[in-house]
């Protein structure tokens, strides 16, 4: 830790991160990847890797609970772990859950959020293993493991971005931020009138189908998914690969219910698609000339159409392009559980 750094929040999350990474890998014959992607790659086993990673979801800092469903409280804590996996091009396979519950706490309560992580792993074929139960001084914890599998040369990590590839979006930006501010009242929104901005935020859906299809085409330099806001998880991609980039604001995939909501309450949409975390969708790069084949891939295997929004560039920074061509000044770059 840096003698300057007296407190975590001193360091910054991502500060921590960096200050704790080296010294971690004590055996490193069947570890591929460690610290610093999306997901833990283990192996080779054969022709496959192991995925391995883990989320841990706290009461008031990622669900509010009486104003959350708790099936949707067990659902979401599944689908940030799977949306992991699909970063890396993996399919889920296995979860581990651990809670630590409040004494007094509501046995029905408990039962919706167990039956919102069951759903979840039905949906995308997941078994519960098994986990820790323990009680809690205060507040809600639930910390879930999940374990996926890929082939062994067809994982997309983050460090491959290339001066000139394109940078693409599966997936909206900025509702889930959206739809915080509106549970939690700062935005003076009736919540019945914007249900598809509330699930975003509470019933995010991993892009499992998606994140396969782009890591078996071989096609993708790096992807992520974008938990942070897409300034912050870009930003990780940049780091790792050496590179910079810029993104073109006007290109950014927003829904007609985001712009409905800023026009109606003057809102800076793009600072929310900028800057919003828990938007779960998939952001990777690709060469210009595999561009267009992966395009067509999404479109085929899963209907959907990639949004393209900038390209990676040999300046470090990310620069955002205004549609008046002015840049956007990028300071705070995503969400840290520690900013000052």
């Amino acid at each position: 830790m840096p003698n300057k750094a007296k407190t975590i929040e001193d360091l910054g999350e991502f500060g921590f991160i960096r200050s704790i990474t080296s010294g971690c890998i004590n055996d490193t014959k069947e570890v591929v990847q460690g610290i610093g992607d999306d997901c833990a790659v283990l192996g080779p086993f054969g022709e496959r890797v192991l995925l391995v990673t883990a989320d841990l979801l706290v009461e008031n800092v990622h669900f509010i609970l009486d104003r959350i469903p708790p099936e949707h409280i067990g659902e979401k804590s599944i689908a940030v772990n799977l949306s992991d996996i699909a970063a890396m091009g993996g399919q889920p396979r296995h979860a581990i859950v651990s809670i630590a519950i409040p004494h007094l706490f509501p046995a029905r309560v408990l039962n919706g959020i167990y039956d919102g992580i069951k759903s979840a792993c039905n949906n995308y074929g997941v078994n519960i293993l098994g986990g820790d139960t323990s009680s809690s001084p205060g507040g809600l914890f639930i910390n879930v493991t999940a374990i996926g599998e890929a082939a062994r040369d067809k994982v997309v990590y983050r460090h491959g971005a290339r001066v000139g590839d394109k940078i693409y979006v599966v997936g909206m930006l900025g509702e889930s931020i959206a739809g915080l501010k509106i549970i939690k009242g700062e935005i003076s929104a009736d919540t019945a009138q914007w249900p598809s901005l509330i699930a975003a935020h509470t019933r995010p859906r991993p892009k499992v189908a998606e994140g396969k299809i782009i890591g078996d085409s071989g096609l993708a330099s790096a992807m992520i998914d974008i938990s942070d806001g897409i300034v912050a998880d870009l930003g990780h991609i940049c780091e790792e690969s050496g590179v910079g980039a810029e993104i073109r604001e006007d290109f950014l995939p927003v829904s007609e219910d985001l712009l409905a909501l800023g026009q109606g309450y003057n809102l800076d949409v793009a600072e929310y698609a900028l800057m919003g975390g828990e938007d779960y969708a998939l952001l990777y790069t690709v060469a210009p000339e595999d561009a267009d084949q992966l395009e067509k891939l999404l479109k085929k295997q899963a209907d959907i159409s990639p949004a393209f929004i900038g390209r990676i560039t040999s300046d470090p920074r990310i620069r955002c392009v205004r549609p008046d061509g002015k840049e956007r000044i990028l300071g705070k770059r995503g969400f840290d559980h520690f900013a000052q």
